[in-house]
């Protein structure tokens, strides 16, 4: 490759590292949610990619290349965190999550300072995890899909993790191919223009990192009247299809029905679907339409292990009648809205119940 194309990348691999890295502080700058830090991180890592997939600029560096290396190394496992943060919107961080990203680290550290015979596995092995997760990253994009409230996220950063997953994979595929043929890394334009593009959308979604993407997602009511509670002025409009909303879900308990999708929701109730999505988003304050549909189910079987009368009944009984499919699910989603396992629930709830005097 000719200097004038050296500089010419380095040029535009620049901009990249910049555009990445200016994401990465508008990220940051706001609540330190986990979301947020996985986030900002992930960007930070991208900016090192930028430049650790450039020879030339690598070169100089001595041993200070671990600096930007070992960060761009770590990078598919930064992303699977930030993905799983804020597409699933978890309230609490598992901190289990940090297991792959201390995995790939110590596998990384361990092959730079290793002969190729070891080294060689050791980065193949780094290859198949970075697969793995950018298809997991895959599936949680592409299922949140239908059921996500959030339209920018929707319609912007879904398909933008669609983009920055199969680039990923197809890194480790091509560092895969050169693990086998010996070939050094070389110079791509190609790929630093994917990058500059890759940048550009980043900083343009992330560039108002404000509530509408970061916001926090709407926890279960302990009073099922507050829960069609409108976060918004509504228009007479909303207010009615509000009202018809809640008669479908208090009345015909239109929560139970398997696999209930929003435009199904959308049309019991005669209206485009987007019309549904905003009001649930705009109007009610949910960002995700299962975790919606959830909390109802929730609620049902709050009020069924806290019954008395209903003390034989089974918990899988419950769960199913309420709307779940089997019991996993349903002892995750009450663990999660109630801090309390269904057994753990029933136990306090009807124990509380004994320990009250009878009425005179």
């Amino acid at each position: 490759m000719s200097e004038s194309s050296l500089l010419f990348e380095s040029i535009v691999r620049g901009v990249a590292a910049g555009l990445y890295l200016a994401t990465a502080i508008v990220i940051a700058r706001s609540l330190r949610t986990p979301s947020r830090i996985s986030g900002s991180l992930s960007y930070i890592s991208k900016t090192a990619h930028v430049i650790a997939q450039f020879p030339p600029a690598m070169a100089p560096l001595g041993l200070w290349y671990l600096v930007v290396d070992l960060p761009s190394v770590v990078g598919a496992s930064l992303t699977w965190i930030f993905v799983t943060e804020f597409f699933q919107e978890s309230r609490k961080f598992d901190w289990r999550k940090i297991i792959p990203l201390a995995v790939v680290l110590i596998n990384a550290v361990v092959a730079k300072f290793s002969p190729p015979d070891i080294a060689r596995p050791l980065w193949l092995f780094h290859n198949f995890i970075t697969v793995g997760l950018m298809f997991h990253v895959l599936v949680i994009v592409v299922r949140s899909w239908s059921s996500d409230l959030v339209e920018r996220r929707r319609l912007i950063v879904t398909p933008l993790y669609i983009f920055a997953s199969l680039y990923s994979i197809g890194v480790a595929f091509v560092q895969t191919m050169e693990l086998f043929t010996f070939a050094p890394r070389q110079p791509s334009l190609f790929a630093a223009f994917t990058l500059l593009g890759s940048s550009l959308l980043g900083i343009i979604v992330f560039g108002q990192a404000g509530p509408e993407l970061f916001g926090q997602a709407k926890s279960a009511h302990p009073n099922s009247q507050s829960r069609n509670e409108p976060v918004a002025p509504l228009t007479s409009a909303e207010k009615s299809l509000a009202a018809q909303l809640d008669r479908l879900m208090r009345v015909e308990r239109l929560y139970r029905t398997p696999n209930l999708r929003i435009s199904f929701l959308a049309q019991q109730l005669r209206v485009p679907e987007h019309r549904l999505r905003h009001l649930l988003n705009q109007g009610l304050g949910y960002r995700n339409f299962n975790a919606f549909v959830g909390q109802w189910r929730i609620e049902e079987a709050r009020d069924a292990l806290a019954d008395p009368e209903q003390a034989p009944v089974p918990i899988s009984t419950i769960a199913i009648d309420s709307g779940f499919q089997s019991l996993a699910p349903f002892n995750r989603a009450f663990k999660r809205e109630t801090g309390l396992t269904p057994t753990e629930f029933r136990a306090k709830a009807l124990g509380a119940l004994a320990g009250k005097p009878d009425d005179a």
